[in-house]
């Protein structure tokens, strides 16, 4: 159900206290993006909201319409259990819920870890640019796909001599690296992964594919990595 008739709905002294910050950054989402309809507001049969006050709070200053739905039984009892056991939305929820919305960046982010299932974090170093925080993604700020994030990724599934090649640091530094190199460079340092054990840090296979990269090279032909 929607509405615009914010009155019809009353607010429980017993729910936690309201923070104007969360109020602030959902509205800077939904004018991107409307209300979620996914994520209703949940009140009881009499308009006591039980969960989504600030959900509420950001579309009434927006004035837009509100998602809600109606619950039965004690309603204090699931405001309790919703303040109690909710768990946060992870970012992999909130790319799901914009990619349902149709938002394209978001869209293409999804397909990219159905395709490669290197997991969320590894697709999200690969596919924005760094200067796109977590918190932007909450509020599905818009980004451009990296241009190079498929091949990175068929680089990295393709190293199966290593049996480190999904780690998150490898990836991390092959990512760093990759635009830096030419095809051939890339087939050298491919063939002697093997020599690389696996590592801690990226900046430590960062140093470890200029190693490989310069053996036998001198002076201005050296490559430059980290």
């Amino acid at each position: 159900m929607t509405t615009k008739d914010y009155g019809k709905f009353t607010f429980s002294e017993n729910n936690r206290e309201i923070k104007h910050g969360s109020v602030e950054k959902l509205k800077c989402s939904m004018k991107e993006h409307g209300f979620i309809a996914g994520r209703p507001v949940l009140v009881t049969k009499d308009g006591v909201v039980v969960d989504g006050q600030h959900r509420l709070l950001a579309a009434k200053d927006l004035k837009i319409d509100v998602h809600y739905e109606i619950i039965d039984g004690d309603y204090m009892k699931k405001m309790i259990e919703l303040n109690s056991t909710q768990t946060n939305w992870t970012l992999t929820d909130y790319i799901k819920s914009y990619a349902s919305l149709n938002v394209d960046c978001y869209r293409k982010l999804l397909k990219f870890q159905g395709k490669y299932n290197l997991g969320m974090s590894v697709t999200i170093a690969l596919c924005i640019d760094n200067k796109i925080k977590t918190s932007d993604i909450r509020i599905g700020k818009l980004f451009v796909m990296n241009p190079y994030a498929e091949d990175i990724a068929e680089f990295v599934l393709n190293c199966t001599q290593i049996p480190y090649n999904k780690d998150y640091k490898f990836i991390q530094a092959v990512n760093n690296v990759y635009k830096k190199l030419n095809r051939a460079q890339l087939s050298k340092l491919k063939t002697n992964l093997i020599s690389v054990p696996q590592l801690s840090k990226s900046a430590d296979y960062v140093i470890a594919f200029e190693n490989i990269l310069n053996k036998g090279k001198h002076g201005q032909n050296r490559v430059k990595l980290s």
